[in-house]
């Protein structure tokens, strides 16, 4: 999962089972690794921003299969890392998150030791006493590996995996930052697909990569925010991959990791 401050980018934890976190530097894309670790070494985690600091929430390891509720700080001023000790309402995997100014809000996942399984739910942290709870306003449809982009009114979660019958969906939903409710948009992925990506512009998301059930996407999808209807660039990612995380610069999108590519790549969207 990753955060951005205004200046750069942090990618942490991922699979097998890691605590890392790297940064990208926004002002000359060098990257490097960052000298704090997250508390638990987990992948299927998602995160949030903060002006001041990012929150990693969430994930799981293997073996055995361990889930999460955990959520990690990393402070932007000095690259420290810590658990503010308010943590998720529930332990999930393959979860997506938006931020407005005042919240961040971690929505869907699943727990396969819980019935059902999947979660529909939305959890709310406010970044003013790090305090979580849920709003009681949740998405549509009870799905995991979904993404998420956002506006300065709206967080957008779009894609993932529902079940039954298992299949990729197209589906995004909206979360109204003022109130707080939820509702279907009626514009929807141009490609069903899971395990995607996403990432923001003051005036577009784009949701990127992922997998429609055993058919792996490159495409870049576009969600125009003055009026939420859904188009394809045409510029796609460099390769075909899936479980990767993005950060957002005032200028650029980053798409990096992922399977089943070798984890190195970076891609830009402009």
């Amino acid at each position: 999962a990753a955060v951005s401050s205004s200046s750069y980018g942090y990618f942490g934890g991922g699979s097998p089972n890691s605590d890392t976190i790297d940064r990208i530097d926004f002002s000359n894309e060098t990257t490097s690794p960052v000298t704090a670790t997250l508390s638990q070494g987990r992948s299927g985690l998602a995160a949030v921003s903060s002006s001041s600091y990012g929150y990693f929430g969430g994930g799981y390891t293997t073996p055995p299969q361990t889930y999460y509720d955990t959520i990690d700080r990393i402070d932007f001023s000095n690259e420290t890392t810590s658990t503010p000790g308010n943590n998720l309402p529930q332990e999930r995997e393959f979860l997506a998150a938006v931020s407005s100014s005042s919240y961040g809000y971690f929505g869907g996942g699943q727990n396969p030791a819980e019935s059902p399984s999947y979660s529909d739910t939305i959890d709310r942290i406010d970044f003013s006493n790090e305090t979580t709870s849920a709003p009681g306003n949740n998405l549509s449809q009870a799905r995991y590996e979904l993404a998420a982009v956002s506006s300065s009114s709206y967080g957008y979660f779009g894609g993932g995996y529902f079940s039954p019958p298992p299949t990729s969906v197209g589906t995004i939903d909206r979360l109204d930052f003022s109130n707080e409710t939820t509702s279907p948009v009626t514009a929807i992925l141009p490609q069903d697909r899971s395990l995607l990506a996403g990432t923001s512009s003051s005036s577009y998301g784009y949701f990127g990569g992922g997998k429609e059930n055993a058919t792996f996407r490159n495409t870049v999808d576009r969600i125009d925010f003055s009026n939420e209807t859904t188009s394809v660039p045409d510029n796609n990612l460099s390769s075909f991959r899936y479980s990767f995380a993005t950060v957002s610069s005032s200028s650029y999108g980053y798409f990096g990791g992922g399977r089943p590519a070798s984890g190195e790549t970076v891609d830009i969207v402009e």
